[in-house]
């Protein structure tokens, strides 16, 4: 394999030919960027469209007509139901409060509890037995607490259908919404 030496390299070997076939390829590329440029926005404005139909032109229309499904002439189905999203925070002293928020009101048991700790090569041994004596032995302990999204959610989504206090809005990231869903017919 031959080493390409770029001190060496001469502007003059290259010929008009090779200006204008290289000029074409960077055209090309400027012009398939802007094109992608263009699809990304216009796929960002019927995204945003869908979501305007979905959450709130739709279950508005069909709130207004007191309906929560309909059948469509060929054979789809819209049904407006509820829709629930949160999250908790990525600050450390707001994810703390949501916690202890969940703890307060008889959740506590959805927020995972792991532990880990780390051993270097050839410790097989050591990590065995720290199962039987962890920190006792001055082994490095991470915990860390988490609670899984889909479960954040179902939480939510029980907490709000048995008329329960929801998690505060100034501690979690929440949502609760109607949202319609289109069936189509197989």
């Amino acid at each position: 394999m031959n080493k390409i030496n770029f001190e060496q390299d001469q502007i003059e070997t290259v010929s008009n030919d090779d200006a204008t076939s290289i000029g074409d390829l960077c055209q090309q590329l400027v012009d398939a960027e802007a094109e992608v440029s263009a699809l990304k926005d216009l796929l960002k404005t019927k995204q945003e469209n869908v979501l305007e139909l979905k959450q709130v032109k739709i279950p508005a229309w069909m709130q207004e007509k007191n309906l929560s499904q309909l059948k469509l002439n060929d054979g789809s189905s819209i049904e407006v139901t509820n829709f629930y999203g949160i999250s908790i925070p990525k600050d450390h002293d707001q994810r703390a409060t949501a916690y202890q928020w969940l703890r307060d009101n008889n959740l506590g048991d959805i927020i995972k509890n792991e532990i880990a700790a780390r051993f270097g090569r050839n410790e097989d041994g050591k990590a065995l037995e720290f199962a039987k004596l962890a920190t006792a032995n001055g082994y490095e302990v991470e915990q860390t607490l988490k609670v899984e999204s889909q479960t954040l959610k179902a939480t939510l989504k029980e907490l709000h259908q048995k008329g329960a206090a929801l998690p505060p809005e100034e501690t979690f990231k929440t949502f609760v919404g109607r949202q319609a869903k289109v069936t189509r017919k197989k």
